[in-house]
């Protein structure tokens, strides 16, 4: 609340200015065309002075203003983003039940014609698939469980097999839902980035896990893609820096998880070898230092 007021009260001392600066602009100009006598008065160098104090601090109030908007649309895009992942893990969902009445009646048919091994392959099938969405539910955050979703149908469109092994519910985790989605979003983006350029002869793996102790809540996200020489472990967390240009901009999804990593007191780092490439981090639970 007390950084909604101090937003709320930047806002209207903005206006204010502007405000004053236009009064004093005006009475300035009515001064000038309708009393000005050919003497100039102390008055009339103080009105114009008072007009650039007052724009001067709605400029200044508009800058401090400025990180507070850039905020503001940052979480409104991310919230853009959640609703969309929550109606495709909403769609996902439906079309599971609407499915699921056809399944149950395939197996009765087999059960039916005798052919019960091939009602357990089916039964076994139809698993893998429930399976794989109920990895992605069981995080108490919806909007957590909708990105691991959306994430994990959009690798496997590009051929990759994706595990996901969730062992908390994140439900007091200090970060708000809108940075984990960022957080997670982006280490997961990268890593499918990374696994769709790399011409693997066997097969592109990606591995998500979310888990807890007794003193931090802790991820670890894993693929067999591109090795990342050592020199760069450090610098792909630096804003701009990128293996690949793309357009001539520089890379930042993993700056922005080391600031909101970092912003709650957690770590995060990358080792790679010819195996694998591990994203691991934590963040510490309220209370707790690491």
């Amino acid at each position: 609340m007390i950084k909604l007021n101090i937003h709320k009260t930047l806002v209207i001392m903005a206006m204010l200015n502007v405000l004053l600066a236009m009064l004093v602009v005006f009475i300035t100009a009515y001064a000038f065309i309708y009393d000005f006598d050919g003497t100039i008065t102390p008055e009339l160098y103080l009105l114009p002075i008072i007009s650039l104090l007052a724009l001067s601090g709605a400029a200044c109030t508009i800058a401090l203003l400025r990180p507070k908007v850039a905020a503001h649309a940052s979480r409104l895009k991310q919230a853009e983003a959640t609703l969309d992942d929550l109606n495709k893990l909403n769609n996902t969902m439906r079309a599971q039940r609407h499915d699921f009445m056809n399944h149950l009646q395939v197996v009765h048919s087999l059960i039916e014609l005798g052919e019960h091994n091939e009602a357990n392959i089916y039964i076994d099938k139809v698993y893998d698939q429930i399976e794989k969405v109920s990895n992605s539910l069981k995080t108490a955050i919806p909007a957590v469980n909708a990105i691991l979703e959306a994430k994990r149908q959009a690798a496997e469109k590009s051929g990759i097999d994706v595990s996901i092994d969730i062992g908390t519910t994140l439900s007091d985790i200090p970060i708000p839902d809108w940075e984990l989605c960022k957080l997670f979003g982006n280490i997961i983006d990268n890593s499918i980035s990374a696994l769709s350029d790399k011409n693997i002869e066997n097969f592109r793996t990606l591995i998500i896990e979310i888990f807890e102790d007794i003193h931090s809540f802790k991820f670890k996200i894993s693929n067999n893609g591109p090795v990342i020489p050592k020199e760069n472990w450090d610098k792909i967390f630096e804003t701009g820096f990128t293996t690949k240009l793309r357009n001539g901009e520089g890379g930042m999804g993993l700056s922005i998880c080391r600031n909101i990593i970092n912003k709650y007191n957690g770590k995060i780092w990358v080792i790679s070898d010819d195996v694998e490439t591990v994203f691991e981090g934590f963040v510490p639970r309220l209370g707790c230092r690491n």
